[in-house]
């Protein structure tokens, strides 16, 4: 069998680089003294580690136990005679050991100088760092982290290596290489030249006569390597590749890259080390940019900055010099890079307004790129709260992932529920982590969908997820790039540069209009409930807690806690971040969590309790606090004062059923603990099949084909277990219905009772959950026919089809709502809403006469096993309320009512409310004191509805002006005004559908 010209020069240039070129890479090696200190512990400062009493260690001797930290210590003399050798450049090189995955992933170093200083960091394929010059002593410390690897190659068994503390096993590295080498830059230089031309080969036309170019220079380099004087033939071999080389690119696609290294603030590793990823990242690339001056590198994240600048002073100052130059940008303006769907609105308005402040007082510099490259999909809130927040673009990757449908667009208009738009971009290399290869760079050309509408497009390059960022290869690979035949032009830039660019070039670019729904990860809407129920709690208590300190700072002098709040806040954005509250992070994060919100919980209650006396005084008066934006009890919003009695619900039994009613609606709940009738008595509708009841517990096997924590697959429909077995149901004195009994391996136990404030069904259901690749749903068909669901997202509502007709709407099987979701037959609907998930199903489904009804069903519960391999087992409570015969409006008045209750109280007195809106659709989501410390109040305000909606605003206080801003509380351009008119009586306002509002009122 004969082989071709081309494969026996691609199998000569496989082991040329691979073994020649790779040996010869040093031309001179020297060994170094090496000492270690084992931390056994949580991570130490760099005095503390100095300090300690090391021991003597060699190349070749095994290190670290899972999450332990040892010290390296390393003196050297760099050898007098290496300053003779031409062309070279003295290093030490580290291989700290590594295991499968690449850097972010397993043992990471950072090497610092005997005072502390830190130099760079040492990963797998990063492993270099700069020495003295030839004939002077060297001497280094180097940090480095065990890591375990928790993903062994992408598979997702389970582990325990995630949970929290240093583990037992010892020696899960060895050191493979610490030593000084004398690097050959001609062998360097020659290894990039000849990756990037056999990386361009596969790119070409074999046919074209630049691939016989490409290849003969190859072969012309190869025959010019003398495998015995590698270092005396490499200047002649690279002398073969010039002309290739320097072959101009013809004009049509131009590549932006970027230098990147997306951090996860938390994944496969717990909190504490995600500071020192960011120190190795940061510091590499400050290192990088030193070197190559067009170098550029984009990072997001204000609380990565902040952990810089509280733990490594000095790289932080580094990345601020850099900052100065341009070479290093932030990018994204947000706190975190958080989940884009189950954050509430103020939360995704707080991300901008905490992160843009700090980039604009740390750094001087306002970013106008929203950055989320890697989040679970994408509210069709986010156009507005993005532009509000000053940004001008957006760039993600993930839609690429979905496993259904391809997404039609790379660059294009994405506009919002509210009629919004921001130009966004999808790198078309669908990647986020390139290594800046032709195959990459043409993949961003071939993949590019909007060809003869635009010719730009982005590639962010550079190790990422766990950090690491690019290597001077990946530069280099840039640069040669940069102007080559056969592939499209490679420019280094800076994010808003490009994104100038493909605006300034797509004249009429194609729009997407309403959310991004990713198919796929529709598991990450209900795992780890306890922290999405968490973070629930901690939204409602911060409304609250700022609510009522902004009243008794204005009306009563109190101190207003700026500081406390900001640190609850970053604390909940942190939360909020895209591996963290979507449930796919290690347990050791969730535990910390857990621990932290409790502390939340405390101080906020502390803060609302401070303010409430300071309005109503003390005394013996039996007194509401309402902070929702709807009167509830008789309590007016805003307001403090006594409930309104309106109770005329009554509870009876009638046979082996209960039944919940009013004047107008009535429940019945039979043994089973089933709704078996839910009627509106208004209409007298009934919505409910006894022959397929409601509040169905109903219990799927869930085992995902691949992603654990992330995924939910549709084959759960076809795999249901048997439903619950119920022991017991009783009717208590209280008009409650009381419901226990198991499911699966579980117990649960539930509470109905009917609140005559909304004229809905409250159903709290306690679960001790003991499954294993088990999804637990609470079922509620009805006998509705419709084609759409309405859900409840941040700042207004979208629909979704129940229907299945195309592949689109059979891939949104699972999807996240806020509070409420509804459905509606003509004028005629019911709601559902919620207080502690996010996950829903709602879908079109058979009824007993053959007639099609909707059924709506929440998430409650799911027991994957990577990366927590114990994942939601224990106990959980959640809390849904039913509603019949309900319009939009009710659903939103039920959503309000269950995640910000009103607070009982004793005092004094009753309390007016500070400011008041009386259009019933214009809602307040925000009342707070600006964050500039004036004193000035913030009042953020939306239209709910999704229709024109006028308001007038009452502020009970003494202001001298009003200006409406943006969301960092300042002008801007994308604000849409919506003051008529403004007197002693009131602002009048008009909102267009789902507009939000922020007034700022300055006190005199």
């Amino acid at each position: 069998m004969g082989f071709t010209r081309e494969e026996k020069v691609l199998w000569r240039l496989d082991r040329l680089l691979g073994q020649h070129l790779q040996n010869a890479l040093y031309r001179h090696t020297c060994p170094v003294s090496i000492e270690s200190w084992d931390v056994a512990g949580e991570p130490v400062d760099f005095q503390t580690a100095k300090q300690a009493e090391y021991r003597p260690m060699s190349v070749g001797d095994p290190w670290g136990t899972a999450w332990d930290t040892w010290w390296l210590h390393v003196t050297g003399q760099v050898p007098a005679e290496w300053a003779n050798e031409a062309d070279t450049r003295p290093e030490l090189v580290v291989d700290l050991g590594r295991v499968g995955l690449g850097p972010g992933f397993q043992a990471e170093g950072l090497v610092r100088r005997p005072d502390g200083t830190v130099i760079k960091a040492v990963e797998p394929f990063n492993g270099w760092v700069p020495v003295p010059e030839p004939g002077q002593p060297c001497e280094f410390y180097i940090e480095a982290a065990s890591n375990p690897q928790i993903s062994n190659g992408g598979s997702f068994h389970p582990t325990e290596l995630g949970n929290e503390g240093v583990g037992k096993e010892q020696g899960i590295y060895r050191l493979q290489r610490l030593e000084l080498g004398l690097l050959d830059l001609q062998v360097w230089n020659l290894i990039q030249e000849l990756k990037v031309l056999e990386g361009l080969l596969h790119e070409v036309d074999p046919t074209r006569t630049r691939y016989a170019n490409i290849l003969d220079a190859i072969e012309a380099a190869l025959n010019s390597i003398d495998p015995n004087d590698v270092a005396g033939t490499a200047r002649r071999a690279r002398q073969c590749l010039v002309d290739v080389l320097s072959a101009p690119a013809t004009k049509g696609h131009t590549v932006y890259a970027v230098g990147h290294a997306h951090i996860d603030s938390a994944w496969l590793w717990p909190l504490r080390e995600t500071p020192r990823k960011v120190a190795r990242t940061f510091s590499n690339a400050v290192e990088l940019a030193d070197e190559y001056p067009d170098f550029i590198f984009a990072a997001s994240s204000a609380q990565q900055y902040q952990w810089l600048k509280d733990s490594e002073p000095d790289v932080y100052e580094g990345v601020k010099r850099k900052i100065r130059s341009g070479q290093f940008v932030p990018v994204g303006g947000m706190w975190v890079e958080s989940d884009a769907n189950l954050p509430g609105g103020e939360s995704l308005v707080r991300q901008f307004l905490q992160g843009g402040r700090f980039f604009q007082e740390e750094f001087g510099v306002t970013s106008h790129v929203a950055w989320l490259p890697d989040s679970f999909g994408y509210s069709g809130a986010f156009p507005q709260i993005a532009r509000l927040a000053g940004m001008d673009y957006f760039l993600t990757q993930k839609i690429s992932w979905n496993d259904t449908d391809t997404f039609p667009f790379h660059s294009f208009m994405w506009q919002g529920i509210d009629g919004t738009e921001i130009f966004t971009h999808f790198p078309p290399a669908d990647k986020y982590n390139s290594d800046a290869s032709p195959a990459d760079v043409a993949r961003s050309e071939k993949n590019f969908t909007e060809k003869g509408k635009g010719a730009s497009s982005l590639l962010l390059y550079g190790w990422g997820d766990g950090g690491g960022g690019p290597t001077r290869e990946m530069v280099a690979a840039t640069e040669l790039q940069e102007n080559l035949e056969g592939g499209p032009r490679v420019l280094m830039t800076s994010p808003e540069t490009f994104f100038r660019q493909a605006k300034e070039e797509m004249k009429d670019p194609p729009r997407w209009v309403g959310e991004l729904y990713l198919e796929l990860h529709r598991g990450t809407a209900t795992s780890q409930a306890a922290t999405k129920s968490g973070n629930k709690r901690s939204e409602s208590l911060l409304r609250q807690a700022e609510w009522w300190a902004s009243q008794a700072a204005i009306l009563c002098g109190t101190p207003y806690p700026y500081e406390e709040l900001q640190e609850i806040w970053r604390k909940v954005l942190l939360y909020q971040f895209h591996d963290i509250l979507p449930g796919s992070a290690i347990a050791w994060v969730y535990a910390e969590v857990q621990r932290s919100d409790r502390k939340i919980w405390s101080q906020l209650e502390e803060i609302i309790d401070r303010s409430l006396k300071a309005l109503a005084g003390s005394g013996p008066v039996q007194l509401e606090a309402n902070a929702g934006p709807l009167s509830q009890e008789g309590v007016h919003a805003g307001a403090v004062s006594a409930p309104v009695s309106t109770a005329s619900g009554q509870a009876r039994r009638e046979g082996d059923d209960t039944v919940l009613e009013n004047d107008r609606v009535s429940f019945r709940i039979d043994a089973s603990g089933h709704v078996v009738s839910a009627v509106d008595r208004v209409s007298d509708r009934e919505v409910i099949d006894p022959a397929v009841p409601a509040n169905v517990l109903r219990l799927f096997v869930d085992a995902p084909a691949h992603w654990d924590a992330w995924d939910i697959e549709k084959t759960y429909q076809d795999m249901e277990l048997p439903g619950a077995q119920v022991e017991e149901t009783t009717l208590t004195d209280q008009g409650t219905v009381t419901v226990s009994g198991t499911i699966g391996q579980s117990t649960f136990s539930q509470e109905l009772s009917l609140d005559d404030d909304t004229d809905a069904l409250v159903i709290r259901t306690h679960v001790d959950w003991k499954e294993s690749d088990r999804l637990l749903k609470l079922s509620f068909p009805t006998n509705l026919y419709t084609k759409e669901s309405v859900n409840e997202i941040q700042f207004g509502h979208l629909t979704r089809p129940v229907t299945e007709n195309t592949s689109w709407e059979q891939a949104r099987f699972e999807a996240a709502a806020q509070r409420w979701v509804h459905i509606q037959e003509g004028d005629f609907g019911v709601s559902l809403a919620n207080c502690t998930n996010y996950g829903h199903d709602i879908h079109q489904f058979v009824l007993p006469d053959g007639r099609p009804g909707t059924r709506i069903q929440i998430s409650l519960l799911r027991a994957p096993h990577f990366p927590d391999p114990r994942a939601d087992l224990g106990e959980h409570d959640f809390t849904v309320a039913l509603g019949v015969g309900t319009d939009i409006r009710r659903a939103i008045r039920m959503g309000y009512r269950l995640n910000v209750p009103v607070r009982r109280l004793t005092g004094a007195h009753p309390v007016d409310p500070l400011v008041e809106v009386d259009g019933q659709d214009v809602l307040i989501e925000s009342v707070k004191l600006a964050e500039d410390r004036s004193g000035d109040l913030v009042v953020r305000l939306y239209e709910s509805a999704g229709a024109r909606s006028r308001a007038r605003l009452t502020a009970c206080f003494d202001w001298s002006s009003v200006d409406e801003v943006g969301l960092m509380e300042v002008p801007c351009d994308a604000v849409q005004p919506a003051i008529r008119s403004k007197g002693e009586e009131g602002i009048d306002l008009e909102l267009h559908p789902f507009q939000i509002v922020t007034l700022r009122f300055h006190r005199p």
